[in-house]
């Protein structure tokens, strides 16, 4: 099984490929309300289920990921972005993927 590092919630650490939000989110202690938002360059994708393997998604190219409650205060930029709110309201498909924010093209 390949691994590879980033970093989760400010931690840098080894994450199995085929890695899941569920089994990331067992390992870490996380609550189970909590969504995984991930960051790969200028993109930022809301991980919508928990079964599948980050590396199937746009998520599985993050180097950061956080996880975020619904009652979490907006830790930084990316936690605060309009689109998470919509995302976690109108969920379309296993992720959601919007520019990250405060990146200019």
């Amino acid at each position: 099984m390949e691994t590879r590092w980033a970093t989760v919630d400010g931690v840098y650490l080894q994450l199995p490929d085929d890695c899941t939000v569920e089994q990331l989110r067992d390992e870490l202690h996380k609550p189970e309300d909590a969504v995984l938002v991930a960051v790969t360059g200028d993109l930022v994708s809301v991980v919508h289920t928990d079964d599948r393997a980050l590396s199937e998604m746009v998520a599985g190219c993050a180097d950061t990921y956080y996880f975020r409650r619904p009652s979490d205060d907006d830790r930084n930029e990316i936690l605060a972005a309009p689109e998470i709110k919509r995302a976690l309201a109108d969920p379309t498909d296993d992720e959601t993927t919007f520019q990250r924010p405060g990146i200019d093209h």
